[in-house]
């Protein structure tokens, strides 16, 4: 009897194709484990949207603006596979591995009289067929024993379940992808795909998944994913089980590939096992690492047009950082951990100065260059002054800068970085410019590049926070966050660079930390009854001699007590003492040099050098800085400056 596809047909949601865009946003919002939706047009399907592709439209810029209120089916894919409910395994099989690759995981549409009846999961398929063949096997070795008179009944049935697992590994051999499975005993069944074995570059069936792993993830890594394993075979709670296959890496390097991992339990056997499936996305990486190159090019040629005096100063200052700054600290006679952490500082926030300025190489140079430091800081007691002076020795400031330096002066000239204030673009190549710029960057991206080209920088205080803006929405969303552009009002303050540079630059941390630990995820927001992007404030009042610069974010504040027990665990005070503080004196112990509430240091933040430095840069002008915050509400940073004419 030929087995059709009707066991596999599930109910997914029905939307007409003139439906709104928010009422699908809202069904994908409500129902989590939802992969996709069918869109009908007078009972018949004319299109699907899965989730992945919708999640995408809408997180492009603007494009939640775009499609929330027009027709979904602006968005739908039209091109679909459609079966009947009739359609048998293998033919279902054959028609679902011809499709392209970027459509191997939509679903098969599946009608019944020529409507729609529902639809098939790809991912239900494989591992259904992965199921019957294990069931059909067992099955007939029992026969074998039992039915040996019926040997010619024997042989065709053999032959139906060998032209089923033909029809399986033909779907996974081609589908471009790594699909192996593995029981308690974490051996790799014999039944994986061929692109496995070309992935990892020898044969890995009967081997023991971590053995292998262990030369592309570190050893911590490997001790987590055996703990998640045990964990998820002693487990029969499937919704658990998920959580902690969500601490699982998701991308590995495996001989020089980015290879993206899923997990997937299949525990409808006799023998509950994991299945995963690996993807090579190393062409996928090396061209958005490309687009991304080619769109900081454009910005740094755009920011140097508009900035040549920062430039040129945060150049001059990480020179001068490394001839005169760090050697006079060496020489001053202060304590040896004293001396890393100053130089930590400045290095910190040298980096967030280069990053600020489109200067994206150097900025990732002083992130190595934090990395030994934070070693050194590490190992402390072993450093000695000496092992200071060979780190600082040894770095090359031409060679820290040369790449972004290349960048500017074949743009613009090697008069740039010559001392005048002014330089000449000509207009050949201000043409040239905005040509790339119509190339690299689309819609409303590159009219805000446009516009930044004719723009002319002025010293004023509102547009130096303004130039912060961009940078933290990025920030903010490469940690999953959303938020709106910055609100900015008050007096101008246009202020003299010689005295407040330090105190501008040193307010990328304070944006860092809105961004980091702040502003919390749209999901969250919206449970807290906020709009799913934060709203980041920045207000300027003149009182007499001084201004003071309030910037506010509508995040989830900050908690007291966490501070304390950090202090607490660094030892900066006793569990006794944290007890007699008030809250405004636990604040304080944001600003404390090496203090941070993160365990782990990224590319935003972790050193806990950040505010310290904010503090450090107000107190050399004679300004003060103090926070205010509360729970799910807001923080406020307030930045006292003095007025020097």
């Amino acid at each position: 009897m030929i087995e059709t596809i009707a066991k596999l047909v599930q109910a997914a949601p029905a939307f007409p194709v003139t439906e709104n865009g928010s009422i699908v946003h809202d069904y994908f919002e409500q129902n989590k484990e939802a992969e996709g939706v069918v869109l009908v047009d007078r009972e018949k399907p004319v299109g699907i949207i899965m989730r992945h592709d919708f999640y995408q439209n809408i997180g492009r810029q603007f494009g939640y603006a775009l499609y929330m209120k027009r027709e979904i089916g602006l968005i739908m894919k039209s091109e679909i596979v459609c079966v009947d409910i009739s359609c048998d395994m293998a033919k279902f099989g054959f028609i679902a591995m011809n499709r392209k690759k970027e459509n191997l995981y939509d679903y098969i549409v599946v009608l019944k009289n020529d409507r729609y009846a529902g639809i098939v999961s790809i991912s239900r398929f494989l591992i259904e067929m992965s199921e019957t063949k294990e069931r059909e096997i067992a099955l007939l070795n029992k026969q074998q024993q039992i039915l040996k008179q019926a040997n010619e009944a024997e042989k065709q049935h053999r032959m139906e379940i060998e032209q089923k697992n033909a029809s399986i590994k033909n779907l996974l051999d081609h589908a471009g992808q790594g699909f192996l499975s593995f029981g308690s005993d974490l051996m790799i069944s014999a039944e994986h795909s061929k692109e496995s074995d070309e992935i990892f570059g020898f044969s890995i069936s009967k081997k023991n998944l971590l053995d292998i792993l262990q030369d592309f993830v570190d050893r911590e890594t490997i001790g987590i994913m055996n703990n998640v394993f045990k964990n998820v075979f002693h487990e029969q709670n499937q919704k658990r089980n998920k959580i902690y296959l969500s601490i699982l890496p998701r991308e590995i390097m495996i001989r020089k590939k980015y290879i993206q991992v899923e997990y997937k339990v299949m525990a409808n056997q006799p023998e509950k096992s994991v299945m995963i499936i690996l993807t090579d996305i190393t062409d996928k990486k090396a061209l958005e690492w490309k687009d991304a190159e080619e769109k900081n090019k454009v910005k740094l040629v755009i920011w140097a047009i508009g900035s040549k005096a920062e430039i040129n100063q945060a150049i001059d200052d990480l020179r001068d950082l490394f001839k005169n700054g760090i050697p006079q600290l060496l020489n001053s006679g202060q304590e040896k951990k004293i001396i890393l952490h100053q130089i930590y500082r400045m290095m910190h926030t040298m980096k967030g100065d280069f990053s600020l300025n489109s200067l994206h190489h150097t900025s990732r140079e002083l992130h190595r260059l934090e990395d030994t430091l934070s070693e050194m800081l590490h190992h402390s007691d072993t450093v000695s002054l000496d092992d200071i002076r060979q780190f600082v020795n040894q770095v090359d400031c031409d060679n820290l800068l040369k790449k972004d330096i290349k960048i500017i002066t074949e743009a613009l000239g090697t008069q740039y970085f010559e001392n005048d204030e002014t330089f000449t673009v000509s207009k050949k190549r201000l043409r040239e410019i905005d040509e790339e710029i119509r190339k690299v960057f689309k819609g409303n991206e590159q009219a805000m590049m446009l516009q930044l080209l004719d723009r002319l920088f002025y010293p004023n205080l509102k547009e130096i926070l303004k130039n912060y803006n961009d940078y933290t929405k990025a920030a903010a969303e490469k940690l999953g966050k959303s938020i709106t552009d910055f609100k900015i009002s008050g007096e101008d303050f246009y202020m003299n660079r010689n005295i407040y540079t330090p105190f501008t630059k040193s307010l990328v941390h304070i944006f860092r930390n809105i961004a980091d630990h702040g502003i919390e995820e749209p999901d969250e927001r919206m449970v807290s009854g906020k709009p799913e992007s934060g709203e980041i404030t920045c207000r300027i009042e003149k009182y007499q001699d001084k201004y003071v610069v309030q910037i506010s974010d509508d995040g989830k504040g900050i908690n007291p007590d966490l501070i304390g027990k950090r202090a607490i665990e660094k030892g900066i005070y006793t569990e006794s003492e944290i007890r007699h503080l008030s809250k405004e004196e636990i604040l304080e112990i944001l600003f404390f040099d090496g203090f941070s509430t993160k365990n782990t240091v990224d590319m935003l933040s972790g050193r806990g050098v950040g505010l310290a430095a904010v503090r450090s840069a107000l107190e050399e002008i004679g300004g003060t800085i103090k926070v205010d915050t509360q729970a799910g509400k807001f923080t406020t940073f307030h930045c006292v400056l003095p007025i020097y004419r």
